[in-house]
């Protein structure tokens, strides 16, 4: 008798799960951004940062971590990655550095590339020579933002 009420149970338990919205598993914790956020991020971030396009040949998660900032109580998360990206006209050629190696005004001589500078990161435009490949070992920061996060470059990111 108790394996027949158990059996009802999960039926019923399975009946009611299948007419919740998808968002609403998003309470235990199910709904963090996802990889493919990051790449749509740095897809974002690479048309900001560089004149030129660049294509992204190689993409992969490393890490992630939940945040709770304790001062506010704020959420956040952060998805770390290792990218390749190909830029074959090159970008902000207007910042290659001269025969002396000096860059012009405005442009960073730092071979560190990123697409989410921090106050530590180069700051202003960075050449990239025509044909290259250049590496991002990079973490993006979400922060929680009504049903979503909300990504470095400003859009908010959902999983429904």
């Amino acid at each position: 008798m108790r394996g027949v009420f158990i059996k009802f149970v999960v039926a019923a338990l399975l009946t009611s799960l299948s007419t919740f919205p998808a968002n609403a598993f998003c309470m235990f914790g199910g709904c963090d951004p996802t990889e493919a956020h990051a790449r749509q991020i740095l897809e974002n971030l690479l048309k900001q940062r560089f004149d030129k396009p660049g294509k992204i040949i190689d993409f992969k998660q490393t890490m992630s971590e939940r945040l709770e900032m304790h001062a506010t109580g704020e959420k956040g998360y952060e998805i770390f990655f290792n990218a390749r990206v190909e830029f074959p006209e090159g970008a902000n050629l207007e910042c290659k550095p001269d025969e002396a190696g000096k860059s012009p005004d405005g442009c960073s001589p730092s071979k560190h590339y990123v697409t989410a500078p921090r106050s530590s990161d180069p700051t202003g435009k960075q050449y990239i020579a025509p044909g290259s490949t250049v590496l991002f070992d990079e973490e993006y920061r979400f922060y929680e933002s009504g049903s979503g996060w909300k990504g470095p470059d400003g859009n908010i990111y959902t999983t429904e």
